[in-house]
């Protein structure tokens, strides 16, 4: 059997099948794995991302940042 280990910082590394994150930190994921997948297929993709102070997605600004 294969020795699979997961650590906390697999979450924003590419090519990474399992690991431990909170439900934005899976946002922000998936961001980078669409990102991933479009420089895979050759596009120059960008993403936006907004809010305002106080919304429940506030920790977003803090987790795209890493």
């Amino acid at each position: 059997m294969k020795n699979m280990s997961v650590t906390i910082d697999d979450k924003y590394l590419p090519n990474v099948q399992n690991a431990y994150m909170t439900g934005t930190q899976a946002v922000v994921r998936a961001l980078l794995e669409q990102r991933w997948l479009d420089q895979k297929n050759g596009l120059n993709t960008a993403g936006f991302i907004s809010g305002y102070r106080g919304s429940p997605m506030t920790a977003m600004d803090e987790q795209l940042w890493r």
